[in-house]
């Protein structure tokens, strides 16, 4: 019994640290809220830019994506009166 107990005390000393830790150094940190976010996960059109389309539309005071959608309004057409 205590050969068991010595092989896991042995290993305890080293901690081994997950992969995925790695990525939260790496991931990038939004222009408004400074939040570290996923690229893949944000639902903003500027994704390497901000976490959300909220911090997009906050900090631009509009969003790409209605930009992008937005008509131009025509002016109405003036007639000179022939006199």
């Amino acid at each position: 019994m205590g050969t068991m107990t010595e092989d896991r005390d042995e290993g305890a000393g080293a901690a081994v640290v997950p992969v995925r830790d790695a990525d939260l150094v790496t991931m990038p940190r939004c222009a408004r809220c400074n939040l570290a976010y996923m690229p893949t996960k944000s639902t903003s059109a500027l994704r390497l830019t901000y976490c959300s389309f909220l911090c997009e539309l906050g900090d631009l005071g509009f969003s790409m994506t209605g930009l992008e959608h937005m008509e131009r309004v025509k002016k109405p057409v003036e007639v000179a009166a022939v006199d």
